[in-house]
């Protein structure tokens, strides 16, 4: 057998030719390779809309379909209901589109606080200068 001669493979579940392998998670007890119609119906039955689970923020019990996950730079783990999820959008955009002292809207150039100032956001160059010199002073 050569180096790229292959076998064709054929579907756990259904026993058809796949031509995309698509390799099942632990959690279903099915071993690999599946046709992507089976790999869907095993998709659709593990995350099943009858999953109910609480949203991190405020508690409110849900179906899994109708919470949302948090974005990456949140840096939070765990699913949202729609209501959190826009508040923690809207001051997620809040934080990052003004400044963290003085409020006023942040062009281009932005200026991020020392850690040891224990400011939460970006700051424009009137506020960095200002801390910084307020610093100096000490």
């Amino acid at each position: 057998m050569g180096i790229f001669s292959r076998k064709p493979a054929y579907c756990t579940i259904c026993n058809k030719q796949v031509i995309h392998k698509n390799k099942a998670k632990r959690e279903w007890d099915v071993k690999s390779p599946l046709c992507s119609d089976c790999y869907l119906n095993k998709m659709q039955e593990s995350y099943d809309a009858s999953i109910i689970k609480k949203c991190i923020n405020c508690g409110v019990k849900s179906k899994v379909t109708d919470l949302w996950e948090p974005r990456l730079q949140w840096d939070m783990v765990g699913l949202l209901c729609k209501k959190c999820f826009d508040e923690k959008e809207l001051d997620f955009s809040k934080e990052k589109n003004f400044c963290g002292v003085c409020g006023t809207k942040l062009g281009f150039i932005r200026y991020n606080p020392k850690n040891n100032w224990k400011i939460k956001g970006q700051l424009c160059k009137n506020c960095w200068d200002a801390q910084k010199a307020q610093i100096d002073r000490k």
